[in-house]
């Protein structure tokens, strides 16, 4: 399932995770705290259910968002560890 999100989908709830927090969450993205609002709402929707338990300003995890988002950050790191690969081939010559 979680190869049809987007990866600034992903991203966008490992960084919510880790702070607990929307401003501080969005600060880090360098995104408006509604924007990011939006990006967990819409992320919410396509996996039909929450991942968040929603505050003000605050979250916390549910068991489900719990496991997700480490299933998230193992996509995120191989998406990244693939686009690093990638440029560096690309830039020796590789293919």
């Amino acid at each position: 399932m979680s190869e049809s999100i987007d990866i600034k989908l992903k991203r966008a709830a490992i960084i919510l995770a880790d702070e607990l927090n929307f401003p501080r969450a969005a600060e880090e993205l360098n995104i408006s705290s509604s924007d990011l609002r939006e990006q967990i709402s819409a992320l919410e929707r396509q996996l039909y259910f929450h991942i968040f338990k929603p505050g003000q300003n605050s979250v916390e995890l549910t068991e489900e968002g719990r496991f997700l988002v480490n299933a998230f950050r193992g996509s995120v790191a191989l998406h990244d560890r693939n686009a690093t690969t990638g440029v560096n081939e690309t830039m020796n010559g590789g293919s």
